[in-house]
């Protein structure tokens, strides 16, 4: 009887053993994929474009243009030969670490578009700097079927007198 619990035990511990290292090395889900920022755009200037890994590409812009920190920004990304699932962004602070803004999604909407192009919209904003002249990274993230994409956009934020 005691050889027979003690078995039990050990089966039972060696199954919990066995399902946490699955759930650590592979089981799991491991987050986005992020892709390299895109370069030779800022998105405080100009609607920036960006291919994706599962082809075609995306087209990302801000309004207003040159931001103020405290400014509602309206966000628009259009695609090209492919249909993602869900479209977010959330921001993160290139020279300072912003806490909870940088782990805050915004969701974007799908939108009505002229086809073949997809779009999607909605409102952000980042409400907080820490300078005059603040450096951000908008986090575009792609679900195209089972794969989260990130895509990292460079775009300032000036606070005006």
């Amino acid at each position: 009887m005691q050889r027979r619990r003690f078995l039990l035990l050990a089966a039972i511990l060696f199954l919990a053993i066995g399902g946490l290292l699955a759930y650590q090395y592979g089981w799991r889900d491991s987050g986005p994929v992020r892709l390299p920022t895109v370069e030779g755009c800022m998105l405080h200037l100009e609607p920036c474009a960006a291919p994706l890994p599962a082809g075609g590409s995306m087209i990302v812009e801000i309004n207003p243009r040159r931001p103020q920190p405290a400014d509602s920004l309206r966000l628009k990304v259009s695609f090209d030969r492919v249909e993602p699932n869900t479209v977010g962004v959330r921001f993160k602070g290139v020279n300072m670490k912003m806490g909870y803004l940088e782990h805050y999604v915004y969701e974007l909407q799908r939108s009505e578009a002229v086809a073949p192009a997809i779009l999607f919209d909605g409102q952000a904003g980042v409400f907080a700097c820490s300078s005059n002249l603040m450096e951000w990274l908008v986090l575009v993230r792609v679900q195209l079927g089972d794969t989260l994409y990130e895509v990292p956009f460079k775009f300032e934020t000036l606070q005006r007198g």
